[in-house]
C-alpha cells in the first residue's frame, strides 16, 4: 500500500484571479490518527454487533477498502476549465 497524499495544490485562473494555494495536508494526519484512536472502542463495539448478521465482515472492509481508496488519490490532477476561469487541483 502507499502512503496517503501529502500536500494538494490549488490553482485558480480566471480574468481577475491568478492565485495557487498549497495546502499541507501532512498536517491533518495527526488529527486524524487521533480521531481514529478514539472512535476505535465504537467502532469494534459496532463490528461485534453487527457480525452475528454478517454485516460486521462488510463494514470491516469498507474501512479497509476507504483507506485503500484515500492512499490512491496521490497523483490525482483535477482540471476544470471554463471560457474565463481554470480551476487546478493537484494532489501529491
Amino acid at each position: 500500500m502507499s502512503w496517503p497524499p501529502m500536500l494538494m495544490h490549488v490553482k485558480v485562473r480566471g480574468e481577475d484571479t491568478n492565485f495557487g494555494l498549497w495546502l499541507p495536508l501532512f498536517l491533518l494526519w495527526p488529527i486524524v490518527l487521533a480521531v481514529l484512536i478514539i472512535l476505535s472502542p465504537l467502532v469494534l463495539a459496532a463490528v461485534l454487533v453487527l457480525w452475528p448478521g454478517g454485516w460486521g465482515r462488510w463494514s470491516l472492509r469498507v474501512l479497509r477498502d476507504s483507506l485503500r481508496v484515500l492512499c490512491a488519490m496521490r497523483g490525482l490532477r483535477v482540471d476544470v476549465r471554463e471560457r474565463r476561469q481554470c480551476v487546478y487541483i493537484s494532489v501529491v
